[in-house]
Order: C-alpha cells, then sequence, then structure tokens
C-alpha cells in the first residue's frame, strides 16, 4: 500500500516537471531587453531541480520498497516452511505418543536403531527456529520504518511542491504586472510621440509653404533687378527705387535663409521623433510577446496544476 502510494506520487510528479521545463523553453523566446535571468526564471528553474531531487528520492524509496517487499516474502516462506516442518513433526510425534503394544499400527521396521545423521541437536533446533523469528521481527520492524519514512518524505514532498508551485505563480504574477505597466508606459509615450510626429508634419509643411511665398516675390524683385539693370548711360542711376529694390532681395533672401535653417531643424527633428516612434513601437512588440508568453502560454499551462 505504502509502495503504491510512492508510485502515485512518482507519477503524479511528472506532469508538474513537464511544465517547469516547458516554461522555461517558452520563456526562452523573449527577446531583447526581456530575455533576462528574473525572478521567474530563477524559480522556475529551482523547481525543476526540486522536483527532479523529489522524484530522484521517491525512486530510492520505491527500490528499497521493492527489497523489503522482497525480505519479508522470504522470510515469510522460511518461517511458513519451518510451520510446516514443525506442524509435521508434531503430527508424528502425536501418533507415536499413542502407540502401545496393542496398537494395530505396530510393526518392524527395516531400518536400523541409530541417530541419522543428518539430525540436529535440541538446541541446534532451537536456535534455527528462534533465528528465523528474529530475523522475520528485524525485517517487519524495517518495514514498520520504512512506512514510516515513506508517509513523511510523501507528506513533506508534497508541501515542498505545492510552496515552490505558489513561489513560482506569485514571480509570475509580479512579472506579468511589470511588462502591463512598462507597455502601457510606452505606449502612452508613443501617443504622445505621435502627437508631436502629427505637429512637426503641419509644422514643416508651414515652413515649405512659407518659404513658397517668398518665391514669387524673389522672382519679381529680381526680375524688377534685371530689367533696370539694362538701363542705358546716365539713366543707370542709383535711385531710391533701386535701392529699396536691393533691400528688398537682401531682406527676402534673408528671410528664406532663416526659414530654410528652421525647416532643416524640423526635419531634423522629424527624424529624431521618427526614430523614436520605431523604437517604442519595438520595445511594445517585445512587451507584448513577453506578456503573451508569460501569461497566454506559461500561465494557461500552470492553470492545469490546481
Amino acid at each position: 500500500e505504502k509502495k503504491a502510494a510512492a508510485e502515485r506520487s512518482l507519477a503524479e510528479t511528472d506532469f508538474p516537471l513537464q511544465v517547469a521545463k516547458a516554461c522555461l523553453e517558452y520563456r526562452e523566446k523573449r527577446v531583447g531587453v526581456d530575455l533576462v535571468h528574473d525572478d521567474v526564471e530563477i524559480d522556475l528553474k529551482k523547481e525543476v531541480e526540486m522536483i527532479t531531487g523529489i522524484r530522484a528520492l521517491l525512486q530510492k524509496i520505491l527500490d528499497e520498497s521493492t527489497e523489503q517487499i522482497r525480505l519479508l516474502r522470504s522470510k515469510k516462506y522460511y518461517l511458513e516452511k519451518d510451520l510446516k516442518d514443525k506442524f509435521s513433526a508434531f503430527k508424528i510425534d502425536t501418533f507415536c505418543s499413542s502407540l502401545h503394544n496393542e496398537s494395530p499400527h505396530v510393526h518392524f521396521s527395516d531400518r536400523k536403531a541409530k541417530i541419522d545423521s543428518k539430525s540436529v541437536a535440541p538446541d541446534d533446533w532451537e536456535t534455527f527456529s528462534n533465528e528465523n523469528i528474529l530475523k522475520a521481527e528485524g525485517e517487519r520492524m524495517a518495514s514498520t520504518t520504512l512506512r514510516g519514512v515513506i508517509d513523511d518524505v510523501l507528506a513533506s514532498t508534497l508541501n515542498d511542491i505545492e510552496q515552490q508551485r505558489s513561489q513560482v505563480n506569485e514571480a509570475f504574477a509580479t512579472r506579468t504586472a511589470e511588462l502591463t505597466k512598462a507597455k502601457q508606459t510606452l505606449e502612452a509615450h508613443l501617443e504622445k510621440v505621435n502627437g508631436e510626429i502629427g505637429a512637426m508634419e503641419d509644422n514643416i509643411r508651414a515652413l515649405e509653404e512659407a518659404i513658397e511665398a517668398k518665391m514669387g516675390p524673389m522672382k519679381v524683385a529680381h526680375t524688377r533687378l534685371e530689367q533696370r539693370g539694362r538701363r542705358q548711360n546716365v539713366e543707370l542711376v542709383r535711385d531710391s527705387a533701386q535701392h529699396q529694390l536691393v533691400g528688398e532681395v537682401t531682406e527676402i533672401e534673408e528671410s528664406m535663409a532663416l526659414l530654410n535653417e528652421k525647416l532643416a531643424d524640423s526635419v531634423r527633428a522629424y527624424k529624431g521623433l521618427n526614430r523614436q516612434q520605431l523604437a517604442l513601437e519595438e520595445d511594445i512588440q517585445v512587451k507584448s510577446n513577453s506578456l503573451n508568453i508569460d501569461e497566454n502560454q506559461c500561465m494557461k499551462l500552470r492553470e492545469q496544476l490546481q
């Protein structure tokens, strides 16, 4: 009965061991910064090590139980054989004690009246039986002790497995909460960056439109300067119109230079925001992958252990 209980316990440790190993394999598929040696991995490895040790202990107990049963059967065989021989001898001696001169079963025997060489002394006879009893009693006591050991081991190993299972589940719960919070923070930051990207696109369009709006006045001013440069002789005078045209061109060029500088800065900022967007999306994907592994694969599998 105790051996059967140990066999059942050994069989019952197989699935928890496979689950713990599967979770470790699943978590190897985490990527990037999430492929970290965290508390969950530490506790999972402890669980694998513990269950493996318990299985080895249970197997040792089963081997000892098998040997103990063999020894008990051996002692039982010798006791039953001794008892059978004694019962046979008792029947013979009872029959002999009932004989008398008039008994119908008395007769002459061909066997010589001598001590059989195979016979044993009374002390040896008594010692043989006593030793059989002592050996059988020793094995019975050993069996009782082993049954107690089995009870203690089964109780303690079950408790150890349950405690470690709870510890692993708590580590998973803590880790998934951390991942969820980190993912939400990244998503909020991504939303902010997306808003900044939209604003920057509007700003770039506005700058480009402002630069484009300067093109017409610039062409007009350049055309006027070109045409007035064709005046002949004394008519090529540096009049106020000429000075105003030169000033207008200079002013437009400076304004366009400033707008182009702002546009270049905006484009650089826009590219930087795009890089941030890509990095955030990748980080969110990493967190989503880790959450899927821990919640939808590992924890779903571990629910079967309840």
